[in-house]
């Protein structure tokens, strides 16, 4: 029996996830909540219960990436299948008088919404919980990396190895995928989506994430971390500029919450009782 009440529209997609080398079919679970207006909102994947891996024992230009750990989660969630988009945000911008972000002329619509400060991302999540009469938030970072991994182990959710185009395309490389070159994010979910049916969740925007910025703390739940240097936020998966080793789905790095960046978008949770 589905957890969703209330909702717009619910289909399924059986998939298979691969972990430790044993295949776990799982039934991937999508939705949409309606709006006060009775338009959609963003589609959601139901991320199911269960333990996984976060962190990598692996330290980038960006810093230490570990520690490598497991992590349970105990209670379903749902996420955005996509980073929030631009039509989405500017719907909330509008309704609440706020300034629309600027998209440096790539253009709006289904593409990611960025240059959003970590509190533009929960404003927008407040909104959204209002019009649904549903919990909207931002996620944890090891709800988020939990979500994004879908049950593998993997630096990737395809393996150990970074495939050029297949979310991502480091320009120093090369061999781009025709479109994957520009220096600028691409339309959300244009390329193959995660076992738990997440797009982009390598490459295209990095995301805003709930926890403070505690280099000595890290979470072995899906509760955030609230120690540390809360005026900074952890930023989770890589962006369009990033280099390649950067677009691990262990990667991470803290932003002011006022911070504003082109390659700095979000997603949201969407919690089920």
């Amino acid at each position: 029996m589905s957890l969703l009440k209330n909702v717009l529209a619910v289909f399924t997609v059986p998939v298979l996830i691969i972990s430790c080398g044993k295949n776990i079919p799982y039934s991937t679970e999508f939705f949409s909540d309606k709006l006060s207006d009775g338009s959609e909102g963003p589609q959601l994947s139901v991320i199911p219960v269960g333990k996984g891996t976060a962190g990598e024992e692996y330290t980038t230009s960006i810093g230490y990436l570990g520690p490598q750990r497991s992590i349970k989660n105990n209670t379903a969630f749902a996420i955005t299948r996509t980073e929030v988009t631009f039509a989405q945000y500017d719907k909330f911008a509008n309704a609440t008088n706020r300034t629309l972000p600027d998209d440096r002329g790539w253009g709006r619509g289904d593409m990611p919404v960025i240059n959003v400060s970590w509190m533009d991302a929960t404003a927008y999540a407040k909104w959204l919980t209002e019009q649904t009469n549903q919990y909207y938030r931002l996620p944890s970072e090891t709800e988020w990396e939990y979500a994004a991994r879908a049950g593998t182990k993997t630096v990737y959710w395809w393996g150990e190895e970074y495939i050029q185009s297949k979310e991502h395309c480091d320009r120093d490389i090369g061999d781009c995928t025709a479109g994957t070159e520009a220096a600028q994010p691409w339309i959300s979910g244009r390329y193959n989506a995660n076992p738990y049916g997440l797009y982009d969740v390598s490459s295209n925007v990095a995301e805003w994430v709930l926890d403070c910025d505690d280099e000595k703390t890290r979470s072995n739940d899906t509760t955030p971390v609230k120690t540390g240097d809360c005026e900074y936020r952890i930023v989770k998966g890589g962006s369009y500029s990033s280099r390649a080793h950067n677009t691990r789905l262990s990667a991470r790095h803290g932003f002011s919450v006022d911070d504003k960046s082109p390659s700095l978008g979000f997603r949201l949770v969407r919690e089920i009782h």
